[in-house]
């Protein structure tokens, strides 16, 4: 009998999204990297109070993007909340890294929904708490 593992899975799934998101910023490709994104999305806890939808996500990834200010992003302490055949729902720190050197940590959760074209797409973020440092790239 073949048991599946749906940790193993989610977990897999997860790590998936996190590397193709995290490859269209370090390509500057807006294309792909909306095409992880739900045109449904809503991303809550932003600094601003409001919520940003599909449409302001792609308007600011297209202006970092063209002025070359999101160097990158990654995703470090992935821990699965919550987990079902169509939705995945996870904890992780998100870092950001800008040209001009600022690093932003986020900790959010973060909600991927398998969607009828059978592409897994975030759908929702919540914004728990952030932390900006500037760093000194000349030393990296």
């Amino acid at each position: 009998m073949n048991a599946i593992d749906y940790h193993a899975l989610a977990l897999h799934t997860i790590q998936s999204w996190c590397s193709s998101i995290s490859s269209s910023v370090q390509q500057k490709n807006l294309e792909v990297h909306m095409s992880l994104v739900s045109q449904k999305v809503s991303v809550y806890g932003m600094p601003s109070k409001g919520v940003i939808d599909y449409t302001q996500w792609q308007t600011r990834r297209q202006h970092e993007f063209e002025n070359g200010e999101l160097l990158s992003l990654n995703y470090q302490a992935i821990r699965i909340i919550n987990s079902t055949a169509k939705r995945i729902v996870f904890n992780t720190n998100e870092v950001m890294m800008s040209q001009s050197g600022t690093m932003v940590t986020l900790d959010k959760n973060i909600t991927l929904e398998y969607e009828s074209d059978e592409v897994w797409r975030v759908v929702e973020e919540n914004v728990k708490q952030w932390q900006v440092k500037k760093i000194d790239l000349k030393k990296y």
